[in-house]
């Protein structure tokens, strides 16, 4: 699954931008940037993997819905056709 690899990549740029740049580059990212701090590399690396982090969890997650929302809708239509076929054997079987 592509989804897997590709967040696995960014949380480990996540964690090497930590590792170069500190606890801090997690700083102006999670919260008000200054814009007289000139950015660092690390902080540009870690917001970039981190956006792009969230970009494939959120679609990872709506996979998930997805693929939850088309079993339920194929379980209802085997329900449907199962109790389908049963009232016309009933009748079949009746007459």
């Amino acid at each position: 699954m592509a989804g897997w690899s590709k967040m696995d990549e960014y949380r480990a740029r996540k964690r090497a931008a930590i590792a170069a740049g500190g606890e801090s580059v997690r700083l102006p990212f999670s919260g008000t940037p200054s814009i007289l701090d000139p950015s660092t590399d690390a902080q540009l690396l870690y917001e970039g993997a981190a956006i792009k982090y969230e970009y494939y969890r959120i679609v990872r997650r709506g996979g998930f819905y997805m693929l939850g929302t088309g079993a339920a809708v194929l379980l209802v239509a085997a329900a449907r056709g199962r109790g389908k076929r049963r009232r016309q054997k009933a009748k079949h079987s009746q007459t």
